[in-house]
């Protein structure tokens, strides 16, 4: 079996993390099968060269319809843009993360559009949103109904809630990043420290006598964004530049050597957060959104009260009922 796993993008590179965790689960789930990746990086190119270097001050989404950026304009970038996951024969298609919602379903459209001229099933893995309400909701069912996914195995609650009722099979999982540390083993550091990753705010005064090391999760700035999106990043990083113990890489493996041993994670990032815990280490998270509610599925305690760790037995369980959701939902998708 040949299975292609659409990745999004590493502009955030806790979405790498996304994307390397739905390779291991799709691993333990098919562990006979050939995983295509194929990076959303020109999706992610076309569609902002499409919507242009100024932003849309009269609106914070970015279409009000499935498919608009790409079908309501001709010989855009985003027509114009090739992705690999166009070019290859597949059974099935694998889409995990944070998608559920304009930003990432209008880039993919001419994906989907071939992988529906091609009869390929896509399921759904560890899929979340930016929000639910009403009219992303009313959006993303517009997207259900015309690429009609064969399943969806979401990341929280609220999404299972919103979209389960409209897809053939669903399940109520976890997201993609708590497989994480199964990708990667990282070695042990030498010394004791605590990470400090925020990007949305100004970092709190952390009570701690162990360095604190200052990570960005966006080590290319804001790769072919609007003009506003480059101001807003450049100004957050010349103040992460003023601290001590910087840390910035293009290297999933190096942030994953911080988290992998910090003793405690304080982030406004949530896949700072994630893998921290996967790995069986403290972290408190700093930001208050809807998509903070997929570390209800894990945790018994509320990780923006303070430092929490997860069961990992209750961890393990989860992931073994994931995989199995997914083993069930391609395997009648077939």
């Amino acid at each position: 079996m040949q299975i292609l796993l659409l990745q999004t993008w590493i502009a955030n590179i806790g979405n790498g993390f996304i994307d390397k965790g739905a390779r291991v689960a799709i691993e333990r789930a098919f562990p006979d099968a050939e995983i295509i990746e194929a990076s959303g990086h020109p999706n992610l190119v076309g569609g902002r060269k499409t919507k242009g270097f100024l932003p849309n001050v009269f609106s914070s989404r970015d279409e009000s319809a499935y498919g608009e950026l790409y079908r309501h304009s001709s010989q855009t970038p985003l027509q114009n843009i090739i992705n690999v996951g166009e070019l290859v024969d597949v059974d099935v298609a694998v889409l995990p993360g944070c998608i559920l919602y304009e930003h990432v379903l209008e880039k993919y459209y001419p994906v989907f559009e071939k992988l529906a001229e091609d009869d390929t099933p896509l399921v759904l893995l560890g899929a979340g949103g930016g929000d639910y309400d009403p009219e992303t909701q009313r959006y993303v069912k517009q997207f259900i109904n015309e690429v009609e996914p064969a399943g969806i195995i979401t990341r929280d609650r609220d999404a299972y809630e919103s979209y389960s009722d409209d897809v053939p099979r669903a399940h109520d999982g976890i997201d993609c990043a708590f497989f994480i540390n199964e990708w990667y083993d990282p070695p042990t550091a030498t010394d004791e420290y605590d990470v400090a990753t925020f990007d949305k705010q100004t970092t709190p005064k952390i009570a701690s006598d162990r360095r604190t090391i200052h990570t960005d999760h966006y080590p290319f700035e804001q790769p072919y964004g609007n003009l506003w999106q480059k101001i807003k990043k450049m100004k957050s990083q010349w103040k992460l530049f003023n601290k001590e113990n910087v840390f910035v890489s293009d290297s999933l493996r190096d942030y994953l050597f911080l988290y992998a041993n910090t003793r405690v994670t304080h982030s406004d990032r949530i896949h700072a957060c994630v893998p921290t815990l996967a790995y069986g280490n403290r972290a408190q998270f700093w930001f208050d959104t809807p998509r903070g509610t997929l570390f209800e599925k894990v945790l018994d305690e509320d990780i923006q009260d303070k430092p929490v760790s997860v069961d990992q037995s209750l961890l393990k369980r989860a992931k073994q009922e994931q995989v199995e959701a997914l083993q069930s939902i391609i395997s009648h998708s077939l």
